[in-house]
This record gives structure tokens, C-alpha cells and sequence, in this order.
């Protein structure tokens, strides 16, 4: 279970990434890799649900200061935040309450991160390119889809890196 000061952490070195490196990596305006997506993939499932989206919606104002335009960040990480649950509970059908309360993406093997992340990603992207750009354009669509997929690849890295627990094995929930 992460504790407060571990999404903390995490929320200080994502924003950092986003602000030093990710303009760096950019793939000339088709491809921004935007990890921070993590943040609301990695809130702790054993908090309550007030504190889950106080943290969400804190993160998303803080990205949407920091990142303009103000209120799409907050959108879109508050739908990939209450979906999240959901989409977990259809890759693992026969967790039970509460083994869903207690699980911990930290735990996931590198299948299962990309079963849980990549598509929620990509509908983080679906809903921020075209509302960031307003228009919904075959272009828009491209840019949202590739760079949902190099953002996964960054997601994967500091998940391999930073995120996973050292100690626990690399096997699905379930």
C-alpha cells in the first residue's frame, strides 16, 4: 500500500519530467510523451474514495496551472482515474472486493502494466488531443494515438524503474 508521501513523491517526479524532459523528447509535434498519466493509474486502490479524488483532482489543477489549458488535464486524468477500477476489474473478473480494494499496481508483471495502462492511456489521449486542439481531424487522431503510445513507453520505463516493487513477483493479481 503507498503511503501519502510516496504519491507525493511520485506526483513531485512526474510534474518534473513533464517539465524538464518532456519538451526535450517531443517527436517534432507528433508524439509528446506525457508520463504522468501514472499519477492517476498508480493512486493507491486501498485509499478512500474522498482522498482518491482529492488527490486526482489536486494533481489535475496542479498540471493545469503548470500546463495550460486550465481544466482539460483535470478532465481527462479524473476519467482515466474512475475508470481504472473498472477496467481492472474487467481484466481480473474473479478478484473480489476486497482483494480489488487491496491491489497494487506495483505488483503487476510487464503483460498486465500493459493491460491495465496502455488502453487507459489511450483514452486519456483520445479525450485531450481533440479537446487541446478543438477539432476532431484524422491528424488530431494520429497525434493522439502515437503519442499515446510513446507516452506508454515512458509510463513502462519509470514502471520498470521506479514504481515496481523490487521484492514482489513479476506475475498477474490473480
Amino acid at each position: 500500500m503507498a503511503s501519502v508521501w510516496e504519491v507525493l513523491l511520485y506526483s513531485v517526479l512526474l510534474l518534473a519530467f513533464q517539465g524538464a524532459l518532456a519538451p526535450a523528447l517531443q517527436v517534432s509535434g507528433w508524439a509528446w510523451p506525457m508520463p504522468y498519466v501514472l499519477f492517476w493509474l498508480f493512486l493507491p486502490f486501498s485509499w478512500r474514495w474522498e482522498w482518491e479524488i482529492g488527490a486526482a483532482v489536486l494533481f489535475g489543477g496542479v498540471l493545469d496551472i503548470l500546463f495550460p489549458p486550465i481544466g482539460l488535464q483535470t478532465f481527462c486524468g479524473l476519467w482515466v482515474w474512475g475508470l481504472r477500477r473498472f477496467w481492472l476489474r474487467l481484466l481480473h473478473p474473479s478478484l473480489v472486493s476486497d482483494e480489488a480494494r487491496m491491489f497494487a499496481p506495483q505488483r503487476l508483471s510487464t503483460l498486465d502494466f500493459f493491460l491495465y495502462a496502455m488502453p487507459l492511456t489511450l483514452w486519456h489521449h483520445l479525450w485531450y488531443f481533440p479537446l487541446a486542439e478543438w477539432r476532431l481531424h484524422f491528424s488530431t487522431l494520429g497525434r493522439a494515438l502515437l503519442s499515446s503510445t510513446y507516452t506508454f513507453v515512458w509510463e513502462w520505463i519509470i514502471f520498470e524503474l521506479l514504481l515496481r516493487k523490487p521484492h514482489v513477483a513479476r506475475r498477474s493479481p490473480r
